[in-house]
């Protein structure tokens, strides 16, 4: 008690209280509006004007999952492209166990190896004698990956994450660096051409 009689000591005290409040205060707004869009990414959300809802990121790296399994299972045995086909699996495999974690980052990370390891595997089977059925399952394949590729850059929930310092006060935006609050994962990788180009 004797220290807080000592005025210095106790404008330091005032000083460390107010800044960790303050601070306290910054993450939390922004630990906010970063579960806000990741709401976004999970469950969808209406973009404004629209009259429906999107459907979310979440649901179509499920599609993706799904369309490279089924591509690459059908595909393991091919003499031309097993090691297309096993990278396509390893791929889909890390994006499984990401969305299994639901952790947002490796998810975008497992999406770009399989937009990746999609361009190498569509382009290697264009040179390969592929089946009446395989040509089939690669042009499904191509079309559905576009599908999902276009809706999820085009998503709402990129919007939110782009933009999602925007709901912030100012003084929220200076001390974000000193919160350790990691802004959300925007899907922003680039589709390969070879899924832009019509089969």
């Amino acid at each position: 008690m004797e220290l807080l009689k000592n005025r210095k000591i106790a404008i330091i005290i005032t000083i460390i209280v107010v800044i960790s409040a303050t601070m306290f205060g910054v993450g939390k707004s922004l630990n906010g509006l970063v579960k806000e869009a990741e709401k976004v990414f999970y469950e969808g959300a209406e973009p404004e004007g629209a009259g429906f809802i999107q459907p979310s990121i979440n649901h179509y790296l499920g599609i993706v999952s799904q369309a490279a399994l089924d591509t690459s299972s059908l595909f393991a045995g091919h003499p031309e492209l097993s090691d297309e086909a096993a990278a396509l699996t390893a791929a889909r495999r890390s994006l499984s166990d990401a969305m299994g974690a639901k952790n947002i980052p490796e998810m975008y990370a497992a999406y770009r190896s399989i937009l990746t390891a999609s361009d190498v595997f569509i382009n290697s089977a264009g040179n390969a004698e592929l089946s009446e059925r395989e040509q089939s399952a690669l042009n499904d394949y191509r079309t559905t990956l576009r599908g999902a590729a276009i809706a999820i850059r085009n998503n709402e929930y990129n919007i939110k994450a782009g933009n999602f310092m925007d709901g912030a006060f100012f003084l929220t935006g200076l001390l974000k660096p000193f919160v350790f609050v990691t802004s959300p994962q925007v899907f922003d990788q680039e589709i390969p051409d070879i899924l832009l180009n019509s089969p």
